[in-house]
């Protein structure tokens, strides 16, 4: 008998999970490589291989997600991250590390789509985007809660624990899963590639602003771990420190949402990605000073919820029907450029510290920018969380 129901919470501690897995590792990379006796560029290559499992399984896997219903497709997801988790807990070298990874990315591969297309399925009509913002929450979660608390428990009791705690928190999430009823219909006939889904008008431009998105925020994020503790020589606490206020300020921007109601679409993408490069630019010049990058870090959650949500908003309200399809293009556009990132911007890093990569991440947000105001795409009144 199904008992829980109330999905809209369910979803956020899911993203939370997810998120906090994927995210978890670039803080804590200095821990990981000095107990695995290795570096940490060689640990960052289970970021790419994360994003690389989660490029190919959006591709390939998420399209299933409108056959056998999004809730499904979840938590076989579910399923699939216990055994990674469980991987990268108990394996004893960098290759378990990195073959842990990638399973993991194929399961949020399935997952982050499915999520997506939930919060739109279970929502009230004409609230999809309020329900989409309170999901996207989950973020903030996994970054306050995950991400800060696990670089505490590495420096305290080890990364292995950050890893098993994940462990428990997924286990509690498949449970509730499956004692909530979503009341998702499966759509007959064969699964449709994800390809297809390309022809769909606006969604080569929703996409674009997406990997400019994420390429931007992965020039700032994957090697701000090995900044702080190799070029300013903090603990991995002061990583999560710096993580929990850009955790903040993504879910504070939730009470600036009545402000931009009624704007049109391509001014809050203006807003939100000008405000992303300008905050870029801003860290670039104040990379080595602790007291000024925790408020730019605040900012920096700010505009990346606005621009995350505005780009969620545009993909979701493409055609209802495919969702699975359009949210794993996403998808495979977001870790791809996870994986890409991790190998891009390790020359930047080497050759000009963290303030490199956030120069060209301030570029990425700006090219988001002009393509936000870029005409021929309708203008679209909406709000970030109606």
């Amino acid at each position: 008998m199904r008992v829980f129901n109330r999905p809209v919470p369910l979803l956020t501690a899911a993203i939370g999970v997810i998120g906090a897995n994927s995210l978890v590792l670039s803080p804590i990379a200095p821990a990981v490589a000095a107990d695995l006796s290795s570096d940490t560029t060689t640990i960052l290559k289970a970021v790419a291989a994360y994003g690389a499992g989660t490029a190919i399984s959006a591709l390939t896997l998420a399209p299933r997600a409108d056959v056998i219903g999004s809730d499904r497709a979840l938590k076989h997801a579910c399923l699939l991250l216990l055994f990674a988790l469980l991987m990268c807990t108990l394996g004893t070298d960098v290759r378990f590390l990195i073959l842990g990874q990638a399973i993991a990315g194929v399961g949020a591969g399935l997952a982050l789509p499915s999520i997506y297309s939930l919060a739109a399925h279970v929502s009230p009509k004409g609230r999809e985007r309020k329900t989409i913002s309170t999901v996207l929450t989950g973020w903030t979660l996994s970054l306050i809660f995950g991400v800060t608390f696990a670089a505490v428990i590495a420096d305290m009791i080890g990364w292995r624990a950050v890893y098993g705690l994940m462990t428990v928190l997924t286990l509690g999430v498949l449970f509730l899963l499956k004692q909530c009823d979503m009341q998702v219909g499966r759509r007959e006939g064969p699964v449709s590639s994800p390809l297809s889904a390309l022809r769909q008008p606006g969604i080569l431009r929703a996409l674009f602003s997406n990997a400019m998105l994420m390429m931007a925020f992965n020039g700032a994020y994957i090697y701000l771990g090995a900044h702080v503790v190799q070029n300013m020589g903090l603990t991995t606490s002061a990583t999560g420190v710096l993580t929990m206020l850009y955790g903040l300020g993504f879910g504070g921007a939730v009470i600036f949402n009545r402000f931009l109601e009624g704007l049109p679409a391509r001014w809050i993408g203006l807003l939100a990605f000008g405000g992303l490069a300008v905050t870029y630019l801003a860290m670039d010049q104040f990379s080595l000073q602790m007291a000024v990058l925790l408020p730019l870090a605040f900012l920096w959650g700010i505009f990346q919820h606005f621009a995350l949500n505005t780009v969620v908003d545009r993909l979701t309200s493409l055609d209802p029907n495919r969702r699975g399809a359009i949210m794993g293009l996403n998808a495979a556009v977001t870790y791809g450029t996870v994986m890409g990132g991790s190998v891009f911007f390790r020359y930047p890093f080497e050759y000009g510290g963290l303030a490199m990569c956030l120069g060209i991440s301030a570029l990425f947000a700006a090219i988001a920018a002009a393509e936000a105001i870029w005409p021929s795409r309708p203008v679209k009144t909406c709000s970030i969380a109606e």
